[in-house]
Formats: C-alpha cells, structure tokens, sequence
C-alpha cells in the first residue's frame, strides 16, 4: 500500500463521519434527504429495466437481451407493493403470475427470500458497498390473492374480480384429487426422505394458500350481506364470489374445507335478491347429489338442505326443495338396514385385529371402487332426512296457502319419486295423508294433485303391493283432474304427469271395472276435442294403447243407433262410474280425423280403426315431447293434399295408357262483345 492510498483512507471515513454528525444534528446534507419509498424505486427501476433491454434488443422481442429483460421486468414487477400498480399493470401480473403459477405449481406456493443491499455516495461520487440484508417476497399465489382484495389493491373491484376468478382456474387446476392429511407431530419427528418432506411442505403450503382464498370469497360475499340488509342489492363482486364458491364444490367436493363452502352456498340457495345466484347454488347442489359415488357427500348436504328448510319454517323457494329430486337413491331402506348389521359385524372383526384392519382402510381409500356397505348406508341416511322434510311440509298445519300451493307439488313430486324405496311402516302413513290431500283435490294445484295420485300409485306398486287397498280412492280423483288441462298454460306443463298417472292407473295394474275404464276413454276423448295439439296428441295415442288393454271398451266405438242403452250420459259426476258411458259413443274420434294438426288426425283414426300402437316411436310421452319441441320452434306441421287438375283424364297415371286431354270448345259469342 502507497502513503498517498494511506492518506486517502482516513479521509474518506472522517468524510463520512462528518455527514452522520450533520443529518444527526438537523443539517441538510444532499445524501441524507428524503428517499423516495421503495416501490417507487422499484417502478423506476422497471422503467429503467425495460427500457435498456428494449434498446440492447433492438425492439426485436426474440432476441435473448428482450427475453431477459422481460423476466427482470417482471420479477420487480411482482416485488412492487400491489396499491402502487396502475390497472394495465395489475392486469399485466395477474396474468404473468397465473402463467408461472400452472408452470411450476410447486414452487408457486413457497415464499422467495431475496438478498437487498444498501448503497451510500459520499461528495465526491465515490459509492462504497453497504450492508445487505434478506427479505421475504410472498409467493406468487400470495400476490393473486392480495390482487383479489379490495383492501389490498387500492379498492379496485375490476381487479379484484379478474383475480378471484383466475385464481378459481389456478385451484381446479392444482386441487389433488385426495384429500390431504397434515402429518402429525409424531410423525414430523420420524426421519424420512427428502421428496416425502418436500410433499409435506407443499401440501401444508397449498392448504394454507387454499384456505386463505376461501376466507376472501366468504369475507367479499359477508359484505355483500350487509348491502342486501341496506337494501343495495348484490355487486358484481359479491356474485363473483359466490359463484367461485359454487364452482369450487363442483370441481371439488372432495378435498378440504368442503363443509364449509357447502354451508355458504346451502344458505344462498334461498336467496331472495338475486335469482342469479339462487340457480348457481341450486345447481352447485344438484351436481354434488348426482356425481357422488360413495354417497357421504351427497349426505351431508341433503342434511343441510333439510335443516336449512325446518329452520326457514319451510318459508323457501320451490327450487330448494326441487333439488331433491335430482339424487339417484336406489337403496331400499330394508337393504341399508342389512348393510348396517353387515357393517356392525365389520367393526367387531375390526377389534380383534386392529393391525390388519388398519392397513385394510388404508388399502380401501386408494381403491377406486365403490364400498358398497358405505353407499348403501349413507342412501339410506339422505333418504330417511328427504322423505322427512316431504312429510313434514304435508303434515304442517300452519302454512298459509301460497307457500301451500308453491310446495305442495315439488314435495310430492320428490315422493312420487322414492316412494318405492320407503318401508311399510311409512307408507301406512303416507297413504292415509294421500287419501286426506285428495278429499280436497279440486281446491290444489293441478301438478300438486296429479303428483299426488302418482305418489299413492307408486307407493302401491313398490312396498304397499301386498296392502288389501281399494284403489279407486286414488283413481276418481284423477277423473275429476283430466279437464283441466284445457288450459295452455296447464296443459304444457302437466301433460306428461298426466300420461304417467294414467299409466299407473290402468296400464301398470288392472283395472275391474268396465263401466270406470269406459268413462275415461270417453273423458280422454272429450279433453281432446277441446286442448292443445301437443295434448291431443299424446291422449289419444294413449287411448289406443288404452283400447289394445281393455277390449270391453270398443262399444263406444259403435254407432249410438245400433246399441240398446238406458239413460243418458252425465260428464259432470264426480264418480265415473256414475257417469253412463255406454250411453253414448266416441264420436270425438270422428270429428278429430279432420283436425289441422297431421299427428292429432293420424292417432284419432288409429283409434277409431282400433290399430295397434307402434312402441317406442309412438309412445305418448315421446309425441308430446317431439309435439312441444315443435311448438318451441315454431314449427307448424301440415297436411299437403293434392287434387288432380279437371283436364286430365283419369287414367293419366296409367303408364300402359296414353295420356289424354280433354279441351274445352268455346261457345260462339256471335261477336256481342265488339257491339
């Protein structure tokens, strides 16, 4: 070392010390004013960043110096506080972040630490290296997450809603498709392998991550609940929230925190502000009951439902009650009651071998294939809280007649559905409540009534076949239902559940009674005459199938002239059996071979001619579907008929003849037109 780098060294430190004194002291030195803060420093270092590369790249953004400066770029980009981003910037990281989020998932839920050193200029230009110290950057699922709170992002709701949403996409795309268990404190202390440890950590991380995002959908949507109190309605937010949610417990329902989405999205499905978000709840639901192969979670949210409803005191939308119909049970309760015995049996060898068991369970949850001692089980749990909630709805007393008359019908519908799979001591009591509902059938609803003579008819087809039941209590009502689907408004939407009553009725048993079986063909006819084209038609093709069944009926095919009857036929009376309708004929049949409508005129002839019904193409429930799909589509059918023109002889289709015209000779005017 020279004397002049000898004497140069203890200037610069006493320099140094000198400024220290002076910004101590209140002085104003240039190196000891205010510094901007460190995001700013950050943006114009991205500034800086991008320019330089974008010159040393020539603008050509293929050349190595423009890739490099691009991912400088956008690691500061990520390192700036998120408040201090413009909107395009914000929606810039999103984007960049969503991209290395599906890139690496792995290291996507891991903080960065990151080494910053601190430089100091003294007066005369010289820079000396400062002290450097670590900081922590949060990951990059951290930053979307920041990027999707409004409190975070400087209150900007468009960003908050384009982050919730990509990060909706990141988690169905990351989700395992298990459940995770976080190892136990005994089980961290073992040694074990560094990819197990690994697993660990992200495994922990991501439940962290995961948790943290449904804590921000849940906290936008509470907030959400406050405005609808005020009166404000549902923001755009608020309902982004809810349907991530919803898309969550669709995509899965398996993994953890499932109860808690669940409980969120159960209570919006009765929402009353937004229809909106009503259905995405509802339909959230209805695709857990229908992808559920084990059955437990399709359970759990029957159970929910069914206490969301007792709760509400049944004051619900017709759609939340609706959703039950959407579960595929198909466990007899006396078939779950012989799983559980199965299953108690299971726990006691269970006992004597608990090692063996152990790995048995754990060998099941790998196995792909469905336990079916757990399904049956869980079945016949959700059965048992559905058919509870229908019963206490037909049972209640003190339901005002509009929430009689909007859940009345799902309820019955979802019995007609399951009533084959409730036991015997059940269907005593559904029955008896039936033959109450049905006393009183002209004052209800016209799909609460005929859904009410299908659930007694299902009932008795499946677990009440052996009951020594008159079924002629649940068959005159029936009769007494049939005219009212006149109506366009009635008729389009009940048809079908007319059809199936009908079914039940007479094709699915054997009806005795002649004279009951001719007034409803004679009924059937009536209703014809007077509804829709896509009613018409599916009756009367039913009253052929009806006729093939019961041949005693073709009387009313005869000519009223040619029998020998007493009476007169009285449509009004309430028994059909007292309606005389030997009296008359199926003079409908007649009339309607020459209605407008193609299909109504081809099934009225077929009746009257006493053809066989071709199944399946002309099945009743399939003419009245292809019938209102044409109705929807504007479509109107039509008969071509063609007439042959006066001047062609009538052997001009004749190919052995020669085709002749006949001309007509003008007779002589005697040119009294030109006088």
């Amino acid at each position: 070392m020279t004397s002049m780098e000898a004497s140069t060294r203890p200037k610069k430190k006493a320099r140094k010390d000198n400024q220290r004194n002076r910004a101590g002291a209140g002085g104003k030195d240039p190196s000891s004013a205010k510094s901007p803060p460190p995001g700013k420093k950050k943006l114009k270092a991205l500034s800086r960043q991008h320019h330089t590369g974008a010159a040393s790249g020539g603008g050509r953004p293929g050349t190595s110096q423009s890739r490099a400066a691009a991912a400088a770029a956008r690691e500061l980009l990520e390192a700036v506080p998120v408040a201090e981003l413009s909107s395009q910037q914000k929606a810039d990281l999103i984007a960049e972040l969503c991209e290395s989020v599906l890139e690496d998932p792995d290291s996507a839920f891991t903080s960065v630490k990151v080494m910053e050193s601190g430089g100091g200029g003294g007066d005369d230009g010289d820079e000396e290296e400062g002290e450097q110290h670590t900081i922590r950057l949060p990951s990059k699922v951290r930053r979307l997450i920041d990027l999707a709170d409004p409190r975070l992002n400087g209150e900007d709701e468009m960003t908050a809603r384009l982050a919730l949403i990509s990060l909706l996409a990141v988690f169905r795309d990351v989700l395992p498709s298990y459940r995770i268990r976080l190892p136990t404190q005994a089980e961290r202390s073992v040694r074990v392998t560094k990819e197990t440890k690994k697993l660990w950590d992200y495994e922990r991380n991501l439940l962290e991550h995961y948790q943290s995002y449904l804590k921000l959908l849940e906290r936008t949507w509470t907030t959400s609940a406050k405005r609808q109190e005020v009166g404000r309605g549902v923001s755009i937010l608020s309902a982004t929230a809810i349907m991530c949610l919803c898309e969550l417990l669709k995509s899965a329902p398996h993994f953890n925190f499932r109860s808690n989405v669940m409980s969120v999205v159960v209570k919006q499905m009765n929402n009353r502000q937004n229809d909106e978000v009503s259905a995405a709840c509802c339909s959230a639901i209805e695709s857990i009951f229908v992808s559920d192969g084990q059955g437990e979670v399709a359970l759990e949210a029957a159970r929910l439902v069914s206490k969301m409803i007792k709760d509400r005191k049944f004051s619900v939308r017709t759609e939340v009650l609706r959703v039950f119909v959407s579960l595929p049970l198909r466990v007899h309760e006396d078939e779950a009651q012989a799983a559980k015995l199965a299953a108690e049996a299971n726990k006691k060898k269970k006992k004597k071998d608990r090692a063996t068991a152990e790995i048995e369970e754990e060998m099941r949850e790998g196995d792909a294939t469905v336990n079916k001692i757990t399904l049956a089980r869980a079945q016949a749990d959700t059965l048992h809280a559905v058919t509870l909630t229908y019963f206490r709805i037909l049972k209640s007393e003190d339901l005002s007649d509009g929430k009689v008359a909007e859940l009345l019908p799902a309820a019955l519908e979802g019995l007609a559905k399951f009533a084959h799979l409730i036991n015997m001591d059940t269907v005593v009591d559904l029955l008896a409540v039936l033959k109450n509902m049905l006393k009183r059938v002209d004052n209800l609803p016209l799909d609460a009534g005929l859904n009410c003579v299908l659930t007694a008819f299902q009932t008795l087809h499946g677990p009440g076949q052996e009951m020594q039941i008159d079924q002629k209590e649940y068959v005159d009502p029936l009769f007494s239902l049939l005219p009212r689907l006149c109506s366009e408004s009635e008729s389009a939407r009940n048809t079908e559940l007319a059809i199936k009553c009908l079914h039940a009725a007479f094709i699915g048993r054997k009806e005795y009674s002649t004279v009951r079986a001719a007034a409803f063909v004679k009924q059937l006819c009536s209703v014809s005459m007077h509804a829709p084209s896509h009613t018409s038609g599916p009756l009367l093709a039913f009253v052929r199938q009806f006729i093939q069944r019961y041949p005693s009926v073709h009387q009313l095919l005869e000519n009223e002239q040619d029998i020998i009857t007493s009476g007169a036929y009285t449509p009004m009376a309430s028994d059909p059996e007292h309606t005389n309708p030997f009296a008359t004929s199926a003079w409908e049949l007649a009339t309607l071979q020459f209605h407008v409508h193609p299909r109504v005129t081809y099934h009225a002839s077929g009746a009257a001619a006493q053809r066989m019904l071709q199944l399946p193409a002309e099945d009743p429930g399939r003419i009245r579907a292809d019938l209102i799909g044409n109705s929807r589509q504007g479509y109107i059918a039509y008969k071509v008929s063609k007439k042959k023109h006066p001047l062609r002889a009538k052997g001009a289709h004749d190919k052995r003849r020669r085709q002749q015209y006949r001309f007509i000779t003008p007779r002589e005017t005697e040119n009294h037109h030109l006088k």
